[in-house]
């Protein structure tokens, strides 16, 4: 790629990722939070569809995932359930377990919808569409799988509080880190979901939430 073309890459990468987040940080809703995270996936999706082997099965199937590797990704996982029960405990011991005790079937609802309208769209953009359009951008593999962590983590700063980025950003890391075994979007949305319907269960859902937060 040569020099007006990484020039335009990363004038593009700090609009979405950057120019966003700081855009909606000052003026969030929940719905203009969704429409701009779904009309990013829809633009990633057109960009991506230009590249002349794209494949639709290949973008959500992606390649094999070894079998250790998903093992370690389910180990991970069951590692971060009791650490995020006991981080919920010291930071706001109230709502822990609140949401499906108190509201069992919005909480039912949550589990159902909340993976397809917000976790698609959010690993479209910050992983198929960032992993396909922006490695240009970065020298290494780590690098690119790093940005991808850190962009996710800033962009939850919508929430006006320092445990949904924090969080995010972590959570980023490890489904970018996946994400660049296997390349599908299918493992990406299950990985995500699995661990944000974990979050809400337990009771930090209200940390994801615009105005769900309160200094």
């Amino acid at each position: 790629m040569n020099h007006n073309g990484r020039l335009w890459l990363g004038v593009e990468f700090c609009a979405i990722f950057l120019g966003l987040p700081f855009i909606f940080f000052f003026h969030p809703t929940r719905w203009d939070v969704h429409l701009a995270i779904w009309t990013a996936g829809l633009y990633g999706l057109l960009i991506i569809k230009r590249q002349s082997n794209f494949s639709w099965r290949e973008l959500w199937h992606g390649t094999d995932w070894a079998i250790p590797q998903r093992k370690m990704a389910l180990v991970r996982f069951c590692t971060a359930v009791p650490l995020i029960i006991l981080l919920t405990y010291t930071i706001t011991p109230e709502h822990i377990f609140d949401f499906p005790l108190r509201r069992p079937w919005f909480w039912l609802l949550v589990m159902v919808l909340y993976p397809i309208l917000s976790v698609i769209p959010q690993e479209l953009v910050f992983r198929t569409f960032f992993f396909r359009r922006y490695g240009p951008l970065f020298r290494t593999r780590w690098a690119l799988i790093a940005a991808s962590g850190i962009v996710f983590g800033f962009a939850h700063v919508v929430f006006h509080n320092p445990v949904s980025p924090t969080l995010s950003a972590i959570g980023g890391l490890m489904f970018a880190s996946s994400y660049n075994q296997h390349r599908a979007l299918k493992w990406a949305v299950v990985e995500h979901a699995a661990y944000g319907c974990m979050i809400f269960t337990v009771g930090l859902g209200f940390y994801f939430l615009v105005g769900g937060f309160r200094h």
